[in-house]
């Protein structure tokens, strides 16, 4: 089954693969849970889903995206009210194959909000002088590890993120460490969808 299959799984089903890395052969279990909601335990959620399959050295790994939902750091688009420069700036954002980066509204004004207007002013002077010379890749640079990390707005009409705009996590080690010491597993948090 290749990876994109495994989209089509049901609640409590696993996909497994293998990769490599450095040399090292890893097997991957993906395992398919119910959304996770705001409020939710994620270690209780790791313990329900994987207390059957995980093997002492395996790691959880987890997504950015849902701890963040779980903490409240999800918020519906319809509570933000985007001010003049986020109305204007955000028409400069190029998606990538990756997504549309802040390139929202909403996004830009959440970016204007965690890293303050003058650096995001900066951060797209920079990004377009930097671009007449075909380097990319300045705004985030400039703008800061917060802005690169919202996230959100994605998934398709459809999806669960789509009107929502993901904050970043303020301490995701932390956090990690604190849904690990909930459940009993090593856990990473990682963007991964």
């Amino acid at each position: 089954m290749e990876l994109s299959e495994a989209k089509g799984l049901t609640v409590g089903q696993t996909w497994q693969s293998e990769i490599e890395s450095n040399g090292k052969k890893y097997l991957r279990i993906l395992v398919k849970t119910h959304f996770i909601k705001e409020g939710e335990d994620v270690g209780q959620v790791a313990v329900r889903y994987l207390e059957d399959i995980y093997q002492p050295g395996d790691c959880v790994i987890v997504s950015e995206k849902m701890v963040a939902n779980t903490t409240g750091l999800a918020i519906d688009q319809s509570q933000i009210h985007p001010g003049w420069w986020a109305k204007r700036l955000y028409k400069f954002v190029k998606r990538t194959k990756h997504g549309r980066g802040i390139g929202t509204p909403e996004k830009m004004q959440v970016a204007i909000e965690l890293a303050g207007l003058w650096r995001i002013l900066l951060a797209t002077f920079v990004s377009a002088i930097t671009k007449l010379f075909g380097v990319k890749g300045w705004f985030y640079r400039v703008a800061g590890d917060k802005v690169r990390s919202i996230d959100g707005q994605s998934g398709g009409p459809n999806g669960p993120y789509w009107t929502k705009v993901i904050l970043p996590l303020p301490e995701p080690n932390k956090t990690a460490s604190e849904i690990a010491a909930a459940c009993g597993y090593p856990v990473v948090i990682a963007d991964i969808n």
